[in-house]
């Protein structure tokens, strides 16, 4: 049987004098244990798994805040990036039009029409410069714009990504209406949720759509717009993959 260990009297020992520590072994072992012990990473996770539980209640239409306390503001800063999550199977979508882009958008028209750009092109060097699935990106598109480059929403949101003002400039995004610009914008800016909720493309989806500053505040709070938004670029992001994995007609 192994006894109960004091972690306060290990890391108070003076392990210089030991003959271990000329083997380098304890002195590992110390600086392991003191690290574990300091690590942040614990509380980070348990404020993810707050998060994703309380949007998974809340596309239930679940209330969680009779589930949960609120605890965000700040917690999740900063989160580190971890491997992208595949996303659950989700209910059979409607059937799949080949077309990229089929869905008549409802924004405004912009005066500065952009040159002609191959926007599949685009899509690909975007998702591979930022390590995101381009059908993810396509998908993103869909539901932001209909893949129209001069949809501007009432909210003042702008191109095919419907990036804010403050987002692109802050991407460096100097004409938000060209295609390019817009597309590697927001797809870095969606590489960057990505990361913050550890590839969890549920919660990323749910930023991008409400606000990183919405979702962790008041996760329970959550628009059906954004509960929405959500099902709809899954539902076409799964429609886009399998397309993919269709074999081509001869």
């Amino acid at each position: 049987m192994i006894g109960r260990i004091d972690t306060h009297a290990i890391l108070e020992r003076d392990l210089t004098s030991s003959t271990s520590l000329q083997q380098g072994k304890s002195s590992d072992f110390h600086f392991l244990l003191q690290a574990k012990m300091e690590e942040s990473i614990p509380l980070e996770r348990i404020a993810l798994e707050y998060l994703k539980k309380a949007l998974e209640l809340a596309l239930l239409d679940t209330k969680s805040e009779e589930i949960f306390p609120s605890l965000f503001p700040s917690l999740l800063l900063p989160l580190r990036p971890s491997a992208p999550q595949s996303l659950p199977s989700q209910p059979q979508p409607p059937e799949f039009q080949p077309e990229l882009f089929e869905i008549e958008p409802k924004f405004e028209v912009s005066n500065n029409p952009p040159k002609e750009q191959n926007l599949e092109s685009i899509i690909r060097d975007a998702g591979q410069k930022y390590a995101v699935d381009p059908s993810l990106i396509k998908a993103v598109i869909q539901v932001e714009s209909g893949g129209y480059p001069l949809a501007v929403s009432k909210a003042g949101a702008r191109g095919l990504m419907q990036l804010m003002p403050g987002t692109a400039a802050d991407l460096g995004v100097t004409n938000p209406f060209d295609p390019a610009q817009n597309i590697m914008g927001g797809t870095q800016y969606l590489r960057k949720l990505l990361d913050r909720y550890r590839g969890d493309v549920k919660l990323a989806l749910a930023a991008y759509n409400w606000g990183m500053g919405n979702l962790e505040k008041r996760p329970e709070t959550m628009p059906r717009e954004t509960k929405n938004y959500i099902s709809q670029v899954e539902n076409l992001y799964q429609n886009y993959l399998r397309a993919l994995s269709r074999p081509k007609s001869v």
